[in-house]
C-alpha cells in the first residue's frame, strides 16, 4: 500500500512540472515569435512601437547588461533578435523537460501495472496452494443454465519486443498500446464475418458479444488459427504478440454485461497464454449443448476479487480440442 501512494504521489508531481514545462515551451516560442517580428519592424523604424516598450523593457535591460551590448549611432540594435534567439533556446529546454517527464509518467503508468499484476498473482499463488482437487463441490451452488444465453468474449494481445541486440530498448507503454490498437483493429477485420451484436473496449481489451451460446464451437473453429495468423504476421514487425482470451455468457445485457465482462477482465491479468479460458457460467451452458466439439479442462480455483482481502474464489477452466494428442477421450 505505501509503494502505490509512492507510485501515485510521484505520478502528480510528474504531471504538475509536465504542464507547467508545457506552458512555459509555448510562452516563449510565442514571445520568440513577437521579438523577431517587432525587431524587423523596429529596423523599418515604424512610429507606434514606442507603446509596446513595456513589454520588452525589461528583457532588453538585462540582455544589454550581461552582454554589455549597448548599439550606439545609426547601427541596428539587435536587442529583440537576442531575445527572440534566447526565448528559442530556453523554449526548446523547456521542450526537453516535458518529454523527460512525459517518459516519467509512461514508466509510472507500467509500474502501477506491475504492482497490481504482483499483487494478483501472489493472490494467484495462495489460491493456488489452498485449491483442492478437481472435484470441487460447486455442484452445490445455486447456478442455473441460463435461458437464452448469449456468448462473451474478452481478448487481450500481450506485445513484447523481439530484440535483434542486447542494447535493444523495450517498447514504452504508448507503443505498446499503439500497437494493442493495431492488432485489435485487425483482428475485427478478420472476424467481421461473424457479426457481433455488440462488440467494444472494455478496459482497453477488446470484447465481442454474440446473440446465440451455440455459436461457440464454430466461433472457437475460426478465432484460433485467425489469432496464429495474426501473431505470425506481427512477427514481422519485429513485435511478438500473445494472446489472453476469456469466453463467458450473459442472459440479460443490461444488467450483467459490465459485471461479467470486470470478472473476466481479472481473469485475462492471471496471464494465460494462448489458451481461450472459461468461467463457471460458460461451463454450465456448455455442458447443456447436446453436441460439443471440445473438452473443457479444469484448470484450478481462482480468487476474482478485486478486493484482495475479500476472498471469491471461482473454478477456471480451459477449452480444448477433443481430439488433442493425449486426451483419454480421443
Amino acid at each position: 500500500m505505501a509503494r502505490s501512494t509512492t507510485v501515485a504521489i510521484k505520478r502528480k508531481r510528474y504531471s504538475q512540472i509536465m504542464i507547467c514545462a508545457v506552458v512555459l515551451r509555448y510562452f516563449l516560442y510565442f514571445y520568440a515569435f513577437i521579438s523577431f517580428i517587432f525587431w524587423l519592424l523596429n529596423c523599418f523604424e515604424v512610429d507606434w512601437l514606442y507603446l509596446f516598450n513595456p513589454v520588452f523593457r525589461a528583457p532588453i535591460l538585462f540582455v544589454r547588461k550581461i552582454l554589455n551590448y549597448y548599439p550606439q549611432g545609426v547601427g541596428v540594435d539587435f536587442s529583440l533578435a537576442i531575445i527572440g534567439c534566447i526565448s528559442v533556446v530556453l523554449g526548446f529546454i523547456a521542450n526537453c523537460i516535458s518529454d523527460a517527464f512525459q517518459q516519467k509518467l509512461y514508466d509510472i503508468e507500467e509500474e502501477e501495472e506491475r504492482i497490481i499484476a504482483q499483487r494478483r498473482e501472489r493472490n494467484r499463488k495462495v489460491s493456488s496452494l489452498q485449491s483442492k482437487a478437481p472435484e470441487i463441490p460447486y455442484a452445490a451452488q445455486k447456478t442455473t443454465v441460463q435461458e437464452n444465453p448469449k456468448l462473451l468474449f474478452l481478448i487481450s494481445p500481450q506485445i513484447k519486443k523481439i530484440k535483434r541486440k542486447k542494447d535493444d530498448l523495450e517498447l514504452t507503454l504508448k507503443e505498446v498500446q499503439d500497437w494493442k490498437l493495431r492488432i485489435n483493429k485487425k483482428l475485427l477485420e478478420q472476424i467481421s464475418y461473424s457479426k457481433p451484436i455488440q462488440k467494444g473496449y472494455y478496459r482497453k481489451n477488446l470484447f465481442l458479444l454474440y446473440e446465440n451460446f451455440d455459436y461457440v464451437d464454430d466461433f472457437v473453429y475460426y478465432i484460433k488459427p485467425t489469432l496464429a495468423t495474426i501473431s505470425a504476421e506481427f512477427k514481422k514487425y519485429g513485435v511478438s504478440v500473445n494472446f489472453c482470451s476469456v469466453l463467458s455468457s450473459i442472459s440479460n445485457i443490461s444488467s450483467t454485461l459490465e459485471k461479467e465482462l470486470d470478472i473476466m477482465d481479472i481473469i485475462l491479468s492471471l496471464k494465460f497464454f494462448d489458451e481461450i479460458m472459461l468461467t463457471q457460467k460458460f461451463k454450465i451452458n456448455y455442458d447443456n449443448k447436446n453436441i460439443q466439439q471440445y473438452i473443457l479442462k479444469f484448470k484450478g480455483e481462482y480468487n476474482l476479487s478485486k478486493n484482495l482481502t475479500i476472498s471469491n474464489r471461482q473454478p477456471l477452466y480451459m477449452l480444448e480440442e477433443k481430439n488433442r494428442k493425449g486426451d483419454p477421450t480421443k
